[in-house]
């Protein structure tokens, strides 16, 4: 499998983890708060590390967030305020799988939901603008 074919099985993977979140949050009641905060992470951890790989990273196996985002750094610009999402949104990749590890209410969700949002769009457009991939 070629790069390209790869970076763009970590998009299809990442897109279905966020269309995921959103469908959970839209159509279930009572909404399942701790899996949809999970496939936003998951959502994210995708699509950082197709990113990496689109630069010829090896990737590491990490749910950290902000290490990938780090790491990445080295070959694109990822502004502050994108480092902090991705702080904010790793504790949902690992913790939240187990009982009592985080407390979650609507507003994580939904913060959670937004800041998915703008670094879907960021990468995204990273992805695709990148003529590597």
């Amino acid at each position: 499998m070629d790069n390209h074919d790869l970076v763009h099985e970590w998009l299809t993977f990442a897109q279905m983890d966020f269309l995921t979140a959103k469908h959970l949050y839209d159509s279930m009641y009572p909404k399942p708060l701790e899996i949809i905060c999970y496939h936003c992470q998951q959502s994210i951890e995708k699509l950082l590390k197709g990113a990496l790989i689109s630069h010829g990273v090896a990737i590491k196996k990490t749910h950290d967030l902000g290490l990938l985002a780090e790491t990445l750094q080295e070959y694109m610009e990822v502004p502050d305020e994108y480092l902090e999402m991705c702080d904010d949104l790793t504790p949902y990749g690992v913790k939240i799988r187990y009982p009592q590890e985080l407390a979650i209410e609507e507003y994580h969700v939904k913060k959670a939901l937004s800041e998915t949002q703008k670094l879907y769009e960021w990468l995204t457009a990273s992805l695709t603008d990148d003529s590597d991939v």
